[in-house]
């Protein structure tokens, strides 16, 4: 077969293949599209098809033949950072209150810490499983991300499968992802940091840190002021021009110059370009790139991710990293989530969907072990075991929501768009405007004093 050849039937596996596999099955609303594709991906390098019809998979999938996949991988991933800065907007989780955002810090928080404390145990016991140039606490530090993370974009789909995009509590489960994306960005920027700092002379250290500053510095207070002032030229009846496009993609791109070049990674330039992009672009982008990036682009990604990864049921060490980390995963953010949000007053089938829907890992979780295994920070085995982590977490949230949703009467209320999004009250009600959070704030405050000595 022409490499040409081998290219168009691994797109065509990769990119048709999962849908059909949602639709004939009937797991639409069930299970998300990404965990499908990255089921499918990981079926088809040397975990299944590699063993069960190697002549095959050494045909679709010689090493020579993958540098056109490596290639569109790491535009997706590029394109997938940007996205993501892009759907972290302040206004999804700004003038929430206090109450919010205790939910958002011990969502971030809890599963944080449990996985560092994980990773401790995971370094001591089986020390293999750490990179060559690796302290203990990297690598656990490194864990605690992983259980922390939350995808806001697959959230976003979820929601909008489920019919509660708009939703109270899918506002809610949004303003959460957002505070926890911003969150693992800056703690994984400083892993990569300490990382580095180990390999790294101390002059070009210093240096390396005395630039990120001004990079963060520029991106805010130049390049977002100048997209703001140029708003009308890129957009044409509120759609964005051709030149618009290659504008925004070139400040993306360039943003990733100057991250990966700093010795971090050039996703995390990706997000800051998204992250700065003012609000009046941030819907005309998502039109224009959204669906092409997910859709076609995503999985070239997932397949090579995929072809590196290698379940060995038979192996004690990944059974048992694959179960400890998974039940840290699962207790701790939607543990963390869900007390936290019963103490400030939320119902017990509200406050533990919320934890359901923000265990959603899928592609963040993908991306981020990625760029770890890259840097040599985690084994390929640990690597495994967490991509099958994210995928069982990613795969309960939809169906666990569900069925706590149907537990208690839930308030449907839309959302109005230009409306200030509800915060949580102690009282269990919802508060808009300032009067209301100002209320809140006060419930909130006696409410918990009064469980406090109630306990």
């Amino acid at each position: 077969m022409t490499p040409a050849l081998v290219l168009l039937i691994q797109a065509l596996l990769i990119v048709a293949l999962p849908p059909a596999i949602l639709h004939c099955l009937r797991l639409r609303g069930l299970v998300p599209l990404v965990v499908v594709q990255i089921v499918l991906s990981i079926a088809l390098g040397p975990s299944l098809l590699g063993r069960v019809l190697p002549e095959l998979h050494r045909q679709l999938f010689d090493p020579s033949s993958m540098a056109p996949v490596q290639g569109i991988a790491a535009i997706a991933v590029l394109l997938s950072g940007f996205l993501t800065g892009l759907h972290l907007e302040t206004a999804t989780f700004r003038g929430r209150g206090r109450a919010f955002a205790l939910v958002a810090a011990a969502s971030l928080a809890i599963p944080m810490v449990a996985g560092i404390f994980g990773g401790a145990w995971i370094a001591v016991r089986h020390p293999a499983e750490l990179g060559p140039h690796v302290e203990v606490a990297e690598f656990a530090t490194a864990v605690g991300i992983c259980m922390s993370i939350t995808a806001l974009p697959v959230l976003g789909a979820i929601l909008r499968e489920m019919g509660l995009l708009t939703r109270r509590i899918g506002q809610l489960a949004l303003g959460i992802a957002g505070v926890n994306d911003a969150g693992l960005w800056i703690a994984l920027s400083l892993l990569l940091t300490a990382v580095a700092s180990s390999t790294t002379a101390v002059p070009n250290l210093l240096l390396r840190l005395c630039i990120l500053p001004v990079y963060l510095l520029a991106m805010a207070m130049v390049v977002r002021p100048t997209m703001r002032r140029m708003t009308a030229v890129l957009l044409r009846e509120q759609r964005l021009t051709e030149g618009g496009f290659v504008a925004v993609c070139a400040v993306s791109i360039g943003s990733a110059v100057i991250t990966e070049a700093l010795g971090l990674h050039f996703i995390l330039g990706a997000f800051v370009a998204g992250a700065v992009m003012p609000d009046a672009l941030r819907k005309p982008i998502l039109d224009r790139l959204q669906l092409v990036t997910i859709a076609v682009l995503m999985p070239f990604f997932f397949m090579s991710t995929g072809l590196r990864t290698e379940i060995n049921l038979g192996s004690p060490t990944f059974l048992e990293v694959f179960l400890v980390t998974t039940a840290l995963a699962v207790a701790g953010k939607m543990g963390g989530t869900a007390v936290v949000a019963r103490f400030v007053g939320e119902p017990w089938s509200t406050a533990l969907s919320l934890g359901a829907l923000v265990q959603t890992k899928g592609l963040m979780e993908v991306i981020v072990l990625t760029i770890l295994l890259d840097r040599e920070i985690i084994s390929t085995s640990m690597f495994s075991a967490l991509l099958m982590m994210a995928l069982v977490s990613t795969a309960l949230a939809m169906p666990m929501t569900r069925w706590l949703l149907t537990k208690e009467h839930y308030d449907a209320r839309d959302t109005s768009p230009g409306a200030p999004p509800p915060v949580i009250a102690s009282d269990g009600q919802e508060h808009d405007g300032p009067l209301g959070q100002a209320a809140t704030h006060r419930n909130n405050l006696a409410g918990g004093v009064r469980r406090l000595f109630r306990r």
